[in-house]
């Protein structure tokens, strides 16, 4: 299959939709420019989602506040901002033909599924979302739709709350869920193993109530405070480590072995020759640029993360007495329930056992 040069430009200016587009205008030549008022928009919902909210609670968020989508509507679905957080073009790309015209009468479109050829342009037009940023979000899309949510055996996400989906059984290693218990008319919040919810032989995790746990945290949290010397120092050796782990290959080389390669494409199709090895070469090169970006974005994040609880136990003068929800999901990666202890791991690779 051959590609001329004005196909390829006739394609690339013209199929990148931008109406009913959120965040993006089209100037008079047809190509995206940024409508920031939108851009804001944009900008929350990936923030949001990478601080753990869930695509309902994201929407539920906008239209409570009054937050007009696309279309001007005030009314949000999840399913439009899990449709938001995929799309490349936040990101400066663009994926070409994603649908095509069926019936040029009705101008009905279809999704494409392979029919017609798909074309990726990338830097195709002003970021609003940092590559680093999307790559992050893709990840954590695949994250939360690995997971399982207990009882009805589908997969989710949920986000009510801050220890949601990050309680694990030091025993079976099953999710801990939270419940509200009426014990002789005395009513509390506790997390129990979903193993032992099911099926109580299997399991004999201990019952942790949610204020023992929020205690627990706090006191996980005051001893890095307390002991600042030690943990600070622990840090920094994770840092280095983080550091270091950065992938060898270059991306710099990748990108210029890419752009040669597209040379060659665009020169074979205007001499009308074949070019689907190199075609093929490209394709393997994309999926490299792709892990490569992914294994930076992951290294950053990281960092990112270290430095975070580093600034936090700095900035804290003295203990830490009231509970912080934020602080969970921005700190807290994971927390095991063993027989007589907590085991608090944050996001920076430190881990602090607390007894109960």
């Amino acid at each position: 299959m051959y590609m001329s040069i004005f196909f390829r430009e006739v394609i690339i200016q013209g199929m990148v939709n931008a109406r009913r587009f959120l965040g993006y205008d089209k100037d008079d030549e047809g190509h995206l420019i940024i409508n920031p008022e939108q851009a804001e928009i944009v900008k929350r919902i990936f923030r949001e989602y990478l601080e753990g909210a869930s695509c309902k609670k994201i929407a539920q968020g906008l239209q409570r506040d009054g937050i007009p989508n696309a279309r001007g509507s005030t009314k949000w679905h999840d399913n439009s901002i899990r449709l938001i957080l995929g799309n490349e073009k936040y990101m400066g790309d663009a994926l070409l033909q994603k649908t095509y015209t069926v019936d040029c009468l009705s101008k009905k479109r279809v999704k494409n599924s392979g029919i017609v050829p798909q074309y990726y342009v990338e830097d195709d037009h002003e970021a609003i979302i940092s590559k680093e940023t999307f790559l992050m979000v893709q990840e954590e899309m695949v994250r939360r739709a690995k997971t399982q949510l207990p009882f009805g055996g589908k997969k989710g996400y949920s986000a009510n709350h801050a220890f949601s989906q990050i309680i694990f059984c030091a025993g079976c290693g099953e999710q801990f869920r939270r419940i509200h218990w009426n014990n002789r008319g005395k009513k509390s919040v506790v997390w129990r193993c979903v193993t032992r919810l099911k099926e109580k032989d299997k399991c004999r995790a201990r019952t942790v109530s949610e204020e023992t746990l929020k205690a627990a945290f706090l006191e996980a949290l005051n001893e890095m405070v307390c002991d600042s010397d030690t943990y600070m120092n622990r840090l920094r050796e994770n840092l280095e480590a983080a550091i270091n782990s950065a992938n060898p290959m270059s991306a710099e080389a990748l990108s210029a072995k890419m752009a040669e390669l597209q040379r060659e494409l665009i020169n074979r199709t205007e001499r009308r020759e074949n070019y689907d090895d190199i075609t093929e070469e490209i394709l393997r090169l994309r999926e490299l640029q792709e892990q490569k970006g992914m294994d930076d974005a992951t290294q950053k994040e990281h960092t990112k993360r270290i430095k975070e609880l580093q600034k936090f136990i700095q900035s804290q003068p003295s203990e830490i007495t009231e509970f912080d929800e934020a602080l969970v999901k921005k700190l807290l990666e994971k927390v095991t329930v063993h027989d007589d202890y907590l085991e608090f791991r944050f996001k920076s690779g430190v881990t602090i056992s607390i007894e109960m």
